[in-house]
């Protein structure tokens, strides 16, 4: 077999960088032909040294620096470091099955074209909180139809927007370019937007399952979805012709409520249009929340995690809504994707807006995944 290199970006996992990277090890693939390049973002709670140990115990193992301390631009340094003609992608609070590798290779080899794969998510939570947040977004009543954490492990191979953890051959790169390190947070989509605006394909494969890892805690969780959603709005300004059904609801729903509320603080004849609102959703979360509970062995049931679940679909709801005004209110980005080191291929393109601006805020050090 074709040797694979499979790029590791992290900042601060010390929690899960050893069974993250301990799942690529035990892959059904010939050990010669595998290495690991960890690109740590400059970590600052061990991580870093738990990656120096597993190196010490396994030459396969390779620890690069990113020292801008962002998805796009650790990606690139393990593009550019990676030896194999096969690239995949793991982040460090993720994990895969033994399978994994062998099953997404084994699908691009009977594919035709430019093409990426990739497995569907599992999302996995500590505690009674991280079980109600799993739920959530696993659900499309919590983040819509994202099919790589909504479907079905019995359903057969699709083509879909996106995949995050994705294997890939080099030539991928070479034709489309690298990743965009003026997007912090959704890389992932916008080179997945390149690639098939290129002729290629993204194609998810629902039986092969990989664990993720959400985030434990509520602050946490709506610091990511507010990036989330403002990487999205500023990629939907970029780039127009991606705007889908789900990348709307969100975003109306906390415009109606705002306006709403507007008017019911300016005077009591805005008050019963805006109750009606309130209720409405208020409905829906709770019809959420029961759906989202139903089928579960009694025995999984917490109290505590079911009746945390409407405090998490309206966090999520609202913070990846205001994300995506706060995205589009600043606009697009202007910018190319770097290309491969001595490919003469031009890298496709996005359409981009006048007036667009590359982006450093202080939020690029931020893991999105």
């Amino acid at each position: 077999m074709e040797r694979v290199s499979v790029i590791m970006p992290v900042r601060n996992e010390a929690a899960s960088i050893e069974s993250a990277v301990t799942s690529v090890l035990q892959q059904d693939w010939p050990p010669e032909a595998l290495e690991i390049c960890v690109v740590d973002g400059r970590s600052t709670d061990g991580t870093r040294e738990k990656i120096m140990a597993l190196a010490r115990r396994d030459a396969r193992v390779r620890l690069l620096d990113n020292p801008r301390c962002i998805i796009p631009a650790a990606l690139n340094l393990g593009l550019r470091a990676a030896r194999g003609p096969w690239i995949a992608r793991l982040d460090g609070h993720g994990s895969w099955p033994p399978n994994y590798l062998r099953e997404c290779t084994g699908w691009l080899e009977r594919t035709s074209g430019l093409a990426v794969a990739g497995g569907a998510w599992d999302c996995v939570g500590h505690g009674w909180l991280g079980s109600a947040i799993a739920r959530v977004v696993s659900s499309p009543l919590g983040i819509g139809n994202a099919r790589y954490r909504t479907v079905p492990s019995q359903e057969p191979a699709r083509a879909v927007d996106s995949v995050p953890f994705w294997v890939a051959r080099r030539e991928v790169f070479e034709h489309v370019g690298l990743f965009r390190e003026d997007f912090p947070c959704h890389e992932d989509y916008e080179f997945n937007y390149r690639l098939r605006r290129a002729g290629g394909q993204v194609w998810l494969l629902p039986w092969v399952r990989a664990r993720y890892r959400v985030r434990p805690t509520l602050g946490r969780l709506a610091r990511q979805y507010l990036r989330y959603g403002h990487w999205k709005g500023r990629f939907l300004a970029t780039a127009p012709g991606s705007v889908q059904p789900r990348h709307v609801i969100p975003p109306l729903w906390v415009a109606i409520s705002l306006v709403l509320a507007g008017a019911a603080a300016a005077g009591p004849g805005g008050r019963p249009m805006a109750a009606g609102w309130a209720a409405l959703y208020g409905a829906y979360v709770a019809a959420a929340s029961v759906r989202l509970t139903c089928g579960r062995k009694p025995a999984d049931w917490d109290l505590r995690s079911v009746a945390v679940l409407p405090v998490v679909l309206l966090l999520v709801h609202a913070c990846w809504g205001l994300g995506v005004w706060s995205g589009l209110l600043r606009g697009p980005v202007r910018g190319a994707p770097p290309g491969w080191p001595g490919s003469s291929t031009e890298p496709a393109r996005l359409e981009t807006g006048s007036g667009a601006t590359a982006d450093s805020s202080s939020g690029d050090r931020a893991t999105c995944h």
